[in-house]
């Protein structure tokens, strides 16, 4: 929700960090599309030119604002001493950031840029892996995998609204109208047996348990 123009003190403390949190808020409750210079400047209680001064354009808002995402990962997968459990919270933590911020996630793949705490966890999470034996070409194949498969289910899951266990409430509407009923019992127990949070775990006890098979 827009605010007033803020006091003439407050406007002074504008700063880079004050306006890609307001983007970030912004893009959380408006969506992507809604964001506009102007309608962040509004949002700030400042004309949208005095953003210029802090941030080159809108682009540059939303590097910021994946950068603002990669901070959020990187505070919740720090690296532990099991390389397992530290890659396994590093796919928690950007599955879940996709979760809080569905508006903003896209902008992950989209902006296409790679920003200081993504490098760092990238970083951290290859330097674990390494110490216990694995090379860093391996590791490095890990952790691309891992970003695809926690972003994929995350989107997966936001797209279909599964907030916790069980799809069945909205399976109906998925089904073509004749389809016979034995298919569409199929699709009950198939949904309705759907567990989000479980789903993800077997996914990656499948992937850990086929590098860690596959080590040369």
């Amino acid at each position: 929700m827009s605010t007033a123009p803020a006091p003439t003190g407050e406007r002074t403390r504008l700063s880079r960090r004050r306006i890609l949190d307001a983007a970030l808020r912004y893009i959380d409750e408006h969506g992507l599309d809604a964001l506009s210079m102007h309608k962040l400047g509004a949002e700030l209680g400042v004309k949208g030119m005095s953003l210029y001064n802090h941030v080159a354009n809108k682009d540059d808002v939303l590097d910021g604002v994946v950068e603002l995402l990669w901070f959020e990962v990187e505070a919740a997968a720090p690296v532990e001493d099991d390389w397992r459990q530290a890659v396994r919270s590093f796919a928690h933590a950007l599955r879940d950031v996709v979760r809080r911020h569905p508006n903003a996630a896209p902008l992950v793949i989209s902006q296409q840029v790679m920003p200081a705490p993504a490098l760092r966890v990238v970083e951290a999470q290859t330097a674990a892996a390494v110490s216990h034996g694995i090379t860093e070409t391996r590791a490095h194949g890990l952790l691309r995998t891992l970003t695809s498969y926690a972003l994929g289910s995350a989107y997966v899951e936001v797209s279909l609204g599964m907030g916790g266990p069980g799809c069945s409430p909205s399976v109906n509407d998925l089904l073509r109208p004749g389809i016979p009923e034995d298919l569409a019992a199929v699709a009950h127990v198939f949904c309705g047996q759907s567990d989000p949070d479980a789903q993800f775990e077997l996914g990656l006890d499948l992937m850990l348990r086929g590098f860690a098979s596959s080590s040369p």
